[in-house]
């Protein structure tokens, strides 16, 4: 037998200590393995490839691992299988993710897998489309709109969950319609009926309830001015044409406003027959001449416009930021007009004389200006008080808190506003009061 020499023994004995490590992590690897310990398998199998570089040692990496994979993808199978979606979902893609952390070892989930995937996610699509059917249909919206994000979750494009996302916008308002008709409330039916059709102008009979539902609420109405001697013909013209537009500018699909302007002054002759007291026989009457049902009486009482005398004040400063600076005397005028009318209306039944409503209307408006002049730079004039202008006082000081106002007086318009702008501000006014009356009537 040939003896190793001392050198050889030396270092044959140091390969066997270093390669003892190894084995024993092995040999406990293996024993993790064949108890389904496959995590600490896993984490030995690592450690020897790692400190080693032994091949086996990374096949048993790879076997544990895949065996790991399997066993995740199993459970998600199962957990499909037993309805339970939205869990099985979540285990296939932590098993997805898994696979893609382990790619260095070349694991295989196969196409099965990914085919079992897309068939559980589709089941799962299925499910909540059919729940949220239900829900639907049974008008619970709130819970058919959570399971509704659900799809669209899942498959942001489906066009069965659109369609139910729709259904909860437009049941809720069909069905709220049809209770108000059966209640004899048109005008609410409507408005839920049209927002049905701005959805889908086609759902079902909406077409047909809108204009039922239009037919039942609307009226006709129309304003007939009352002619009052002593108000200006042009006040009470350019009242009716403001009126008018304001009624129509409330675009309500139940107001039919009716202008017949050619028989306004015959109404209106009618109507002052009476002395502003209107009878059941006057109402009707003009009614029938206007093809109205029903009719907005409006009247100018009272109308006046006064100028204001222009008031003037001699004012006292400075030509400069203190009592050291040049005293100076500067002027501010003052004036207003001011506009008062009384307007009142009624708004009638035509065929049975009936007051709806009425109201009496105060209005004054008015405007007043304040102007300064003064000849010289005005940028410099301080305002304040002074007792002698060539000499100092005690009681002399300069008013730097109205220096601004002073300032913008000296740029302020001359002149109020005039006649024809104030009243153009009383009749929207009276405009707006009428219409919001119209608006509000229920016949």
């Amino acid at each position: 037998m040939k003896r190793l020499l001392p050198f050889q023994s030396v270092l044959f004995l140091l390969l066997l200590i270093a390669c003892s490590p190894a084995k024993k992590l092995m040999k406990e690897a293996a024993t993790f393995e064949n108890g389904g310990l496959r995590k600490e398998a896993y984490e030995k199998y690592n450690t020897v490839y790692t400190g080693w570089g032994k091949a086996e040692a990374r096949v048993g990496m790879k076997r544990v691992a895949q065996s790991i994979l399997n066993e995740k993808l199993s459970a998600a199978r199962m957990s499909c299988l037993s309805g339970n979606y939205e869990n099985a979902l979540s285990l296939y893609e932590d098993a997805f993710a898994f696979e893609n952390q382990m790619t260095e070892l070349e694991l295989q989930s196969g196409s099965i897998a990914r085919e079992n995937y897309m068939q559980c996610r589709n089941d799962y699509i299925d499910f909540l489309y059919r729940t949220a059917e239900e829900h639907v249909f049974s008008e619970n919206f709130e819970s058919a709109h959570r399971l509704i994000n659900k799809i669209f979750y899942l498959d942001r494009n489906n066009k069965m969950a659109q369609y139910l996302s729709v259904m909860c916008d437009i049941l809720p308002n069909y069905n709220a319609g049809l209770r108000a008709m059966e209640l004899g409330m048109y005008r609410d039916a409507y408005i839920y009926f049209n927002e049905v059709n701005l959805i889908d102008a086609g759902y079902k009979d909406t077409r047909t309830l809108l204009a039922a539902c239009l037919e039942q609420a609307s009226f006709t109405i129309a304003y007939v001015p009352i002619n009052n001697h002593q108000v200006d013909d042009a006040v009470e013209s350019v009242l009716s044409t403001t009126i008018k537009y304001q009624i129509l500018k409330l675009d309500d699909p139940f107001i039919q406003l009716v202008e017949r302007e050619n028989l306004d002054q015959l109404i209106t002759e009618q109507m002052n027959t009476m002395d502003g007291i209107f009878d059941e026989s006057t109402v009707i009457e003009a009614g029938k001449l206007m093809g109205s049902r029903y009719i907005v009486l409006g009247e100018v009482i009272s109308y006046s416009n006064d100028l204001g005398r222009m008031k003037e004040q001699v004012k006292k400063g400075y030509l400069g930021n203190n009592v050291s600076s040049k005293k100076i005397k500067y002027n501010q005028f003052e004036q207003s007009r001011k506009l008062n009318a009384t307007f009142r209306y009624q708004l009638v039944d035509a065929e049975t004389g009936r007051i709806y409503a009425t109201e009496t209307i105060p209005i004054i408006e008015n405007d007043k200006v304040v102007w300064t002049d003064f000849e010289g730079d005005h940028s410099l004039i301080y305002p304040g008080e002074w007792k002698w202008q060539l000499i100092t006082s005690k009681e002399d000081l300069v008013n730097f808190d109205a220096r601004d106002l002073l300032q913008s007086q000296f740029k302020a318009k001359r002149d109020p506003k005039s006649e024809m702008e104030l009243r153009m501000i009383m009749l929207e006014f009276i405009g707006m009061k009428v219409a919001s009356a119209v608006s509000s009537f229920r016949p």
